[in-house]
């Protein structure tokens, strides 16, 4: 009679250290690839969600000035309420402590800042959209009244092609976008350079010029598309060169519609 002999199973073989760095190496590749797009993902969450408020925010102004007859000072010590407080019987209370502050987001219902924390930029003229209208009507004055006819001093600037170079195509031609505004809206974007968080601690300085025109307090503001920037990137006209990084919202009140209000 045959003895079937049993045949003991092998012992597993562990991986070797060769072997486990190879799969760590794909793993983290299979992460990195999945980290990237999800990154991006969110990005452009936060950007729709401050836009969002943005367009609510100049509504919310655009109703104001319905309703009170001027535009509200900017906040300037980030409780949400103007500086200073409007006082019907005080004229001087028209005039703003700064031109340029943050929205007063306590005086119009909104909430207090955008996607990434931070406060919402608000520049107004001042004082001459802060003062009710005396007069009721549409007469241009140009003292320190809201007169839904006259025009504000700001400017928007944007970059594209050149229409006057025919043939050739530009990405950074800087043209005036819109101008005679009178109130502008902006968020500092993800990067938050030169914006000041909702508890008030202040972020840092643009390092790019097409930035650094959104917090220069001059009346010049530059909206343009996002991007993320380089090494050799350069805000000027040198078109064989990409523009620096950009991720600044910037909104406006239009002059045409505030007009018809």
């Amino acid at each position: 009679m045959t003895e079937h002999r049993r045949r003991c199973p092998r012992p597993m073989r562990g991986l070797t250290l060769i072997e486990m760095a190879v799969v760590l190496m794909i793993l983290g590749l299979i992460v990195a690839g999945l980290i990237g797009p999800l990154d991006t993902q969110l990005e452009a969450r936060d950007r729709r969600q401050t836009l969002t408020g943005l367009e609510r925010a100049l509504d919310a102004l655009y109703g104001f000035a319905v309703t009170r007859g001027r535009l509200p000072c900017p906040d300037s010590d980030g409780d949400g309420l103007p500086d200073p407080l409007f006082n019907p019987a005080d004229k001087n209370s028209a005039n703003c402590t700064v031109a340029e502050g943050f929205l007063p987001w306590a005086e119009l219902g909104l909430t207090p800042g955008d996607a990434w924390g931070n406060r919402i930029g608000y520049r107004v003229r001042a004082a001459a959209y802060t003062w009710p209208d005396s007069d009721g009507l549409c007469n241009g004055n140009t003292g320190d009244e809201l007169d839904l006819c006259a025009r504000g001093n700001l400017t928007i600037r944007s970059r594209g092609d050149n229409p006057a170079t025919n043939g050739t195509q530009e990405g950074k031609f800087v043209y005036d976008a819109a101008t005679e505004i009178p109130a502008v809206l902006f968020s500092h974007g993800r990067n938050g350079f030169g914006a000041t968080s909702v508890n008030g601690v202040p972020r840092a300085a643009p390092t790019a010029a097409d930035e650094d025109e959104n917090t220069n307090g001059d009346a010049v503001y530059l909206a343009r598309s996002y991007s993320p920037g380089a090494g050799d990137c350069s805000d000027d006209g040198d078109e064989s060169a990409p523009l620096c990084e950009f991720d600044d919202l910037v909104q406006w009140v239009a002059p045409t519609v505030l007009n018809d209000k």
